[in-house]
Order: C-alpha cells, then structure tokens, then sequence
C-alpha cells in the first residue's frame, strides 16, 4: 500500500496528453453525461485545496486568491465555466457570495427530463463543511444555488452519491476533521469512517460506518461502492428501505489506494484512479512539486462485472502513469461522445486535466 522501495515503469501512456494548464488545475472529481458525453469538472487552485487536505496547517485565508470553478468540456478539448449564481432578495440573479471549495460532487437528472440537472457539491467553507446544492439546465452557462446544508454528521465530508434533486449519501473519509487523532487515523488506518445519508425531508443519519478512510462512492443498478482508502478496495453494498447500507462484498486492491470511482452506465464498468506510492503522495500534496513526486504514481483500473451480480469483477489495469504525466491522479472518468471514446483522468493537485484517447 504505501509503495515503499516499489518503481513502475508507464503502460498506455503515449496516448495521454495535458490540457488546460492552470486552468484545469485541481480537478479532484469529474462526471459525464451519459447522454451528451459532455465531461463536468470541478476544479481550483491548488494552494487552496491544501487547506482541506491538511487543515492543521497555517494557511492565509485572507489573501486566497479565487473561489473554485465548475467547468463543462466536449470531445473536441473545448471547456468553459458554468457559472454559480444566487437569487438575490427581488429575485434577480448575482454571483454565489458563500465560500465555495469543492471536494467531490454528483449530479442528478430528473427523470424525464434530464435537460434539467441538480449539482450536489462537498464544499469546504471556512465556518463549516457543508454540501451546496445547485440547479442546472443543459445548454446554459450558469447554476443557481438551491440550499447549502450542513450536519454534526458531515464532519469530513468526502464525496457524494446524488439520490434525488435533496436526498445523498456522502462519505466522511475520517472521524476527526482536525487535530492529532486525525493524523493518528491517517496513519494508522483506524476504521473511524463511515457514510452518512440525507433524506428528501433534510435528516441525517449514518448509513454505514467501520470504514477505514471512506473515499469515492459511485451506484449502478442496486449497488453502492464505496472506496476504502485504508484498507484498500472497494466496499460493495445495499441499501435497505431505511437507507442504512448493508455489506455484501469487498474488492480487495494489491498494490494500489482508491480515490474516486466512475462507473461507465453503457457497460457497468467501474473505472478507479488509485495511488501507487501513498507516502510519495502523502510528501506532494504536503508541498507540491512535481520534482518530489516523480515516483509518486498512479494506476488506473477497469472492473469488469463478472455477471449481473454486480458484486464479481474482472480487474485489469489499464494505465500506469510513473508521476510523470501528473503527480498522482483522484478520478479516471469515460467520455464518449460523437464516435470519440476517451478517458480523463484529473487530480486534486494536479495542475492540469490529463486526457488519453486510445487506451479503452
């Protein structure tokens, strides 16, 4: 797991390329629309994503430089921004005035009209962790805010699985957001993590929990996946009508940690960015600098279901990225749209999107 002496040689690399330098910085989740193949991406600027990541160290608030930034990209490598936006008081629309730092996020289509899509972000504010939830229509270039809630329970929120246009499941990858039992956690893997759900009516409960760092969660068919960051692999549950989750399986990772997971909707494949060397990675994310992490390392895995269980897989890996290409990557993502098929792969602290196009 933390890759100590291990050197990995690049597989399916000489497709990749970068794009979007300092633009498409920090893009730590991706998600694409099954029906368009339009690619959302949420991104920043690294210095800030160092807060969250270690929010122990001393870091200037005052002086931070931007907000986060959701963009949507085609085929064709072009990206603009989809702007956050608020109703003011008589109803007209300005610029979102909270705090806005993005962690994972998910969208919701609603049924029958997907043109019509909800954003849930994990957002790190400065007074609290919360999820902001936003409305979208396909074909504008803007958001607006619907609620910003937060709970005891969202203590060190993750990622999200979006349920409906209110109700998620988000991962809290440790107990503690601050302080030494926090880095006693990390360290030491302490199954302290766990899941919590929101309900249409605005509860919090936790729906699973005993999770060694709680990371990426993903659904397809009945099926929740949930990666383990501590104990390597991916959990694979059910939930029951209470929405609590119930453990059927575990897919268990080698020699590599999970972050986020993608899940194709046209084959069932699951698709994970995972890290190589956990200290390497651990060292950049601490002071980034791709000089200190060019052994750092990334591997990205295709699972296969075995039948429609859902719950067996096939794992290949797919691409073995040195630390060169980018220092270590969080989401691996499909892209299939007008007769082109691709993969793109971000990272929280990368300072670029990472776009392969012929290695699926």
């Amino acid at each position: 797991m933390l890759g100590l002496g291990q050197t990995y040689s690049n597989v399916n690399t000489t497709s990749c390329r970068q794009i979007g330098q300092g633009v498409l910085s920090g893009c730590e989740d991706i998600i694409v629309d099954s029906e368009t193949g339009l690619a959302y991406l949420a991104c920043g600027r690294l210095r800030a994503r160092q807060h969250w990541l270690h929010p122990d160290d001393p870091y200037d608030l005052a002086h931070e430089e931007e907000v986060d930034r959701v963009y949507v990209m085609d085929e064709n490598d072009i990206y603009s921004e989809i702007k956050a936006l608020e109703r003011a008081s008589n109803g007209s629309l300005r610029p979102f005035t909270q705090d806005f730092r993005v962690h994972g996020f998910d969208i919701y289509w609603s049924p029958g009209a997907r043109q019509e899509m909800t954003f849930m972000f994990i957002n790190h504010q400065l007074q609290q962790n919360a999820v902001s939830i936003f409305s979208h229509k396909r074909g504008t270039d803007y958001m607006v805010h619907v609620e910003t809630v937060a709970s005891d329970l969202l203590n060190s929120p993750n990622n999200i699985l979006a349920m409906s246009q209110r109700a998620f499941y988000a991962t809290n990858d440790m107990r503690y957001l601050r302080g030494i039992m926090r880095e006693i956690s990390k360290y030491l893997r302490l199954p302290n993590a766990h899941v919590v759900y929101r309900s249409e009516q605005g509860e919090f409960g936790i729906a699973a929990k005993g999770i060694r760092y709680a990371n990426g969660i993903a659904k397809h068919q009945d099926w929740i996946y949930v990666a383990s960051s501590g104990d390597p692999g991916l959990l694979i549950y059910k939930a029951l009508p209470d929405h609590s989750l119930v453990l059927h399986g575990r897919i268990a990772f080698k020699d590599s940690v999970p972050d986020n997971i993608f899940i194709d909707p046209l084959t069932g494949q699951l698709y994970c960015a995972s890290i190589l060397k956990a200290l390497e990675t651990f060292r950049y994310f601490k002071h980034p600098s791709l000089d200190t992490t060019a052994t750092a390392g990334t591997k990205v895995l295709c699972l296969t279901p075995q039948d429609n269980s859902s719950a067996r897989f096939d794992i290949q890996p797919i691409l073995i990225d040195s630390g060169r290409l980018m220092p270590t990557a969080t989401i691996a993502a499909v892209q299939r749209r007008n007769q082109v098929k691709r993969l793109l792969i971000g990272g929280v602290m990368s300072d670029a999107l990472v776009v392969c196009d012929s290695i699926i």
